[in-house]
């Protein structure tokens, strides 16, 4: 004899069917079938129950009726007990058919392979808008605080541009800086011209000299001479103003000139800004800035569906088929959605994710085209254009984007990627209380653990849900110097999965350090690590990262939803032993 019930899927199932006891099941949810067995003493209550001549009344039994049924039973019993035990095993097997199945990865890592790419050392690099120099007084750049979060993602480029920056102007005469405000209609940004003075750049210097990193500036490329060309009287005084003060610092010009009809109502052809761009590289040779780098064009718009004739990369291989080699690095903007319309799912769609290589290939083909090889830069870009998308862009769910950016740019060979922004709108990297937020520490984290060396890995997939990359580890993280290799990515999943890297050999010397990021919900504005909250020291220094150790070759658990790094420590490949 039988019963169905209904369990959970996490209930433990024991049956002693020697002593045939019947376990206590809790009614829960997501129910399956479980057979239960019945004792013989269940057949005798059973069969009072159902006794029409005296029931429950057990004690009064006795005489023929009862023993005729014991020895009924008694040749049944083994069969039902047979049948039975059938159904449990059947059963048994339709719940392990129905529990989540762990899903496997495998990714293969040659450890004889050379580097695949070498990235700038300030790969992961920043930028503070140049909108925020309307307000100086309301930048906190001179902030203890400001300085020391700055100065955990040394080195970097600390890219001072934006649509502001053409609206800029620089006037030493002046004590304070001048700023009316005129908003442009199509995308609510403020065009009016604005004024900087020689202390706003002065501070501007010291904040990226004192954290530990390089200003890179943005000139003004809307004030033109009456036959078109770029007024370079502006720039000059800045460069030579620079120059005095001793300022190591690079440079471009304009910002998004695609787009500058629309922004502005001004056109500028991409044949006139090479020129213009030229005659800047001239200006700065001449002012002691000729080891300094300049980079452009800053277009934006890549594979623009909507807007085909605005095409940053249509824009750029004009541009370099004009270029008379004056710019070291070809720079574009790229940002995947909207942010006014972005909603949470946006950032954890594989599609989404995937935008990103085809507006790759796109700009690497304009420079083909135009027959050059200058490498790239991805000089501003965020998860979502116009400032960002509320509470979601500065939420733990916006680093998925960033770190595969951060990973998908270094193995497509770009150079640097500028993060938009470390301060100001929904995507800032330090709330307005100066509180970092996800994105924040998964740069620290990414400097931490992964250095600018990068490594091929071989997968069945790696557009889907499961995303990973490879780059040697840098020195700083090295255990006694034995050699390591960081392979990191996410989890887009709900569920846990399981990753096995294959190509290195196991050794008892060898381990695995796993850092698994994660939150208690995807708009989180705090992150953990291993399960534990990261925050600062209360002197402002990077807190411990404690791992979870792992045995070299055993399968990687990877936990939903989450961002990880895995340093293989005692992996040796002879590529980043060479420097």
């Amino acid at each position: 004899m039988f019963l169905s019930y209904s369990a959970s899927a996490n209930q433990l199932f024991h049956f002693d069917v020697k002593q045939r006891v019947k376990p206590e099941y809790p009614v829960r949810e997501n129910r399956l079938p479980v057979i239960i067995l019945w004792t013989e003493s269940h057949y005798k209550m059973s069969y009072l129950i159902g006794n029409d001549r005296k029931k429950n009344q057990y004690q009064n039994l006795g005489g023929d009726g009862f023993y005729e049924n014991r020895r009924t039973s008694s040749c049944i019993g083994p069969l039902v007990v047979s049948l039975c035990f059938i159904f449990f095993v059947i059963s048994l097997w339709n719940l392990r058919q129905s529990l989540p199945k762990m899903e496997r990865h495998i990714v293969i890592l040659n450890t004889e392979q050379p580097l695949l790419h070498t990235t700038s050392t300030m790969f992961l690099s920043f930028g503070l808008d140049s909108s925020s120099l309307r307000r100086m007084k309301e930048l906190p750049i001179s902030d203890k605080k400001f300085i020391n979060l700055a100065s955990h993602l040394r080195p970097a480029y600390v890219r001072i541009g934006g649509t502001a920056a053409d609206c800029l102007f620089f006037d030493e005469t002046l004590t304070e800086g001048f700023n009316s405000e005129t908003i442009n209609p199509v995308d609510g940004q403020d065009i009016t011209n604005f004024t900087i003075t020689k202390k706003d750049l002065l501070d501007l210097y010291k904040f990226t000299q004192k954290s530990g990193n390089r200003m890179l500036f943005d000139l003004n490329a809307l004030i033109r001479n009456s036959d078109g060309s770029w007024n370079d009287s502006n720039a000059r005084q800045i460069v030579e103003f620079a120059q005095s003060y001793g300022m190591s610092l690079d440079w471009h010009l304009g910002n998004e000139p695609n787009s500058f009809y629309r922004v502005f109502s001004v056109q500028i052809s991409a044949q006139q800004l090479a020129k213009d761009y030229c005659k800047l590289r001239v200006l700065l040779n001449t002012s002691g800035y000729e080891d300094s780098i300049l980079v452009g064009p800053e277009v934006n718009r890549i594979g623009d569906s909507e807007h085909p004739t605005q095409r940053g990369e249509n824009y750029a291989k004009e541009f370099l088929s004009n270029d008379e080699d004056c710019v070291d690095f070809v720079t574009w903007h790229q940002y995947y959605l909207n942010g006014r319309e972005a909603q949470v799912q946006d950032f954890i769609k594989p599609e989404v994710f995937n935008i990103l290589s085809n507006q790759i290939k796109s700009v690497a083909n304009a420079i083909n085209a135009a027959g050059k090889n200058t490498p790239m830069w991805l000089s501003e870009t965020g998860t979502a254009f116009g400032g960002g998308a509320p509470e979601i862009s500065n939420r733990f769910v916006a680093g998925f984007l960033f770190l595969d950016k951060l990973g998908y740019s270094a193995s497509a060979g770009l150079q640097v990627v500028i993060r938009q922004s470390f301060f100001g709108g929904n995507y800032a990297m330090v709330g307005s209380d100066l509180t970092p937020n996800p994105d924040w520490w998964v740069s620290v984290i990414y400097k931490q653990f992964v250095s600018n060396r990068v490594l091929k890995i071989a997968t069945v997939n790696n557009f889907g849900q499961v995303r990973l990359y490879a780059h040697c580890t840098p020195e700083k993280s090295l255990l006694s110097k034995v050699p390591a290799v960081t392979v990191y990515g996410m989890n887009l999943f709900s569920y846990p999965v399981q990753i096995m890297i294959q190509g290195t050999q196991s050794s008892p010397k060898n381990a695995i350090f796993l850092y698994a990021l994660t939150a208690d919900n995807l708009q989180s504005s705090t992150i953990k690590m291993n399960g534990e909250e990261l925050n600062l020291l209360p002197n402002g220094d990077l807190p411990p990262f404690k791992p979870v150790i792992l045995e070299a070759g055993r399968l990687i658990t990877l936990p939903g939803y989450s961002m990880v790094f895995t340093v293989m420590h005692g992996v040796n490949i002879s590529a980043c032993s060479t420097l």
